[in-house]
């Protein structure tokens, strides 16, 4: 008994925390459980996006079952050309097995828990004292992109995240042998963790002269990043991660090596294109306050992301609140605590200064966007799940980006393009493709009330070709049928699809405002009174109260 309490009064000891690492802590679980509530919101109130989530889904059921290619009829490329992530396979499990999305939210959670400690560890290394260590993790913690990115339903940046964060810590305490394993976790997380590893190296041989870590880190991340994009996905996994990566750097050059000479080779292109991204680098680096920038190892590897995203054509990886961002975060506050370890007079107020400025940023972000995530309300959730289960399961199915995450069970799954519609075509026609190779299959249309115009020009097509609706409740409806149909193509417009091969005179829905609802069985549109909107950008519109009926043979209503 006397060793049994000596051992437990030990135990006590070694588990008791200092204050600082006690409220980071508690901090960490608080916004553990803020970003498993958004996260779970979004989800349950189909705020979730197929682009993000729903892709994942049906590669990771795919995968559970077998397919172990598991291609995405979504992005039209094999599982893991999607971000080049092997870790999708374990995961696929996890998936299935514990919880589906939620799991994944879990995951997020968790690798941000372990990233904040792994700050607060990096900081005392530093020499930092542990209150100031403790609040620089939580303002990481408070850095738009870590709450931000999480939004985006589910990536495996989170994934990478923690390794390389720890990766760092590994290296700044002599473990060598745990340092390499990290980085090449982190690397087969998250193809675009390279970049900022090669970064690192280079960190290694200008800040603190270690020529062989340096030179095998740089080596190893350029070489195997190389590999990939210049012969691996090309080879082996050509679909549309490839073109979209093509669509986003093309103006430098193709693949890899290509983007590298367009840089030296289109010079003034690059400068250009550089000097419209100052708002960029602005949000990026005011959070911080800019003083990433004197840190040290750390900072070619926050450098070489903010040149990745700057020079991308795509405007959302010039967002500080989205998942491009993510990686990005953990440098940016690895190179901080570095700057403020040069800084120890200042330090207090260097630190009081940093805390304003994210504090007032990621409140302006959870104004804006997460509150009004959360006021969002959806009750038609039930007849989505129902609707889900009245179509086969060997069924082709084309749906709005928010039902798909609802639908990932389906092997041809499609969405209706509603956003950067100058990146991607409409997948339709590659449904069918796709799917007749093993034999014609029933094809049907899953919405949701309001639809964007060219969905509406669809699914009238689709009617018109003999489709017919098979389940209607709640504002969610199914049409299906059994032929295919000459499906138009989209033509971009800002904010949407417009369609071409018929006019809408008075749709029952806007691109941004719905006007009315339709009753889908009698083809008719309902405008209740004071019902106003814009059709199309400039064109606006006011429809007296009434009912508004189709006429037949005609793409107009009266």
């Amino acid at each position: 008994m006397q060793w049994y309490s000596i051992q437990s009064h030990s135990l006590v000891r070694r588990l008791r925390l200092r204050p600082p690492a006690a409220l980071l802590l508690i901090v960490i679980v608080l916004f553990g459980a803020l970003q498993m509530w958004v996260s779970l919101h979004k989800f349950y109130t189909l705020q979730a996006s197929t682009m993000d989530l729903g892709d994942f889904e049906q590669e990771f059921w795919k995968i559970t079952h077998g397919d172990w290619w598991a291609f995405s009829t979504v992005f039209q490329t094999p599982a893991f050309a999607n971000d080049g992530s092997v870790f999708i396979y374990p995961l696929a499990y996890g998936f299935r097995f514990l919880g589906g999305a939620s799991f994944l939210f879990g995951l997020q959670a968790l690798g941000t828990a372990w990233a904040a400690w792994g700050i607060y560890r990096a900081a005392i290394l530093n020499h930092l004292a542990e209150w100031t260590a403790s609040i620089l993790a939580i303002l990481f913690l408070l850095y738009p992109a870590i709450l931000g990115g999480s939004q985006f339903d589910f990536h495996p940046d989170f994934l990478a995240l923690p390794l390389l964060v720890w990766a760092y810590v590994y290296y700044t305490t002599d473990r060598k042998g745990g340092y390499y394993i990290l980085l090449a976790l982190a690397a087969v997380a998250k193809n675009m963790a390279l970049i900022s590893i090669a970064g690192w190296g280079l960190g290694l041989l200008v800040y603190r002269k270690r020529w062989r870590d340096g030179l095998i880190t740089v080596a190893s991340s350029v070489g195997l990043f190389f590999l990939e994009m210049d012969v691996i996905f090309p080879r082996y996994f050509q679909g549309g991660t490839e073109k979209i990566n093509l669509a986003l750097y093309g103006y430098l050059g193709h693949g890899f090596s290509g983007i590298l000479l367009g840089i030296v080779t289109h010079f003034p292109a690059v400068v250009h294109h550089l000097l419209q991204e100052g708002p960029y680098a602005f949000w990026i680096l005011e959070p911080v306050l800019g003083l990433s920038l004197l840190g040290s190892a750390s900072v070619p590897a926050l450098l070489s992301l903010v040149a990745l995203n700057a020079l991308s054509a795509f405007p959302a990886q010039q967002q500080i609140n989205d998942q491009y961002q993510v990686i990005l975060a953990g440098w940016a506050f690895l190179a901080l605590g570095e700057a403020l370890a040069r800084f120890r007079a200042q330090q207090p107020r260097l630190l009081f200064g940093v805390a304003v400025a994210t504090v007032m940023i990621e409140a302006l972000f959870v104004g804006s966007v997460i509150l009004p995530e959360l006021a969002a309300t959806n009750r038609t959730l039930p007849a989505v799940e129902a609707a889900v289960q009245h179509i086969p399961r060997h069924a082709v199915v084309w749906t709005q980006n928010r039902l798909g995450p609802w639908a990932y069970r389906f092997r041809v799954l499609g969405i209706a393009r509603e956003q950067a519609p100058h990146q991607f075509i409409d997948p339709l026609p590659l449904l069918w493709r796709e799917a007749d190779r093993g034999g014609v299959r029933p094809t049907a249309i899953l919405a949701e009330r309001p639809v964007t115009p060219y969905m509406a020009d669809i699914i009238a097509e689709s009617l018109r070709a003999g489709y017919r609706v098979t389940e209607h409740q709640g504002g969610v409806f199914v049409v299906q049928g059994m032929r295919h149909f000459g499906a138009s193509r989209p033509s971009a417009v800002g904010n949407g699809w417009q369609p071409r091969s018929s006019v809408w005179e008075i749709p029952a829905w806007t691109q941004q405002t719905m006007l009315g609802h339709v009753d889908w069985p009698d083809l008719a549109v309902v405008v209740p009174p004071h019902a106003r909107g814009v059709v199309f950008p400039g064109f606006p519109v006011v429809l007296r109260p009434g009912t508004y009926v189709r006429l037949a043979g005609t793409e107009a209503c009266r």
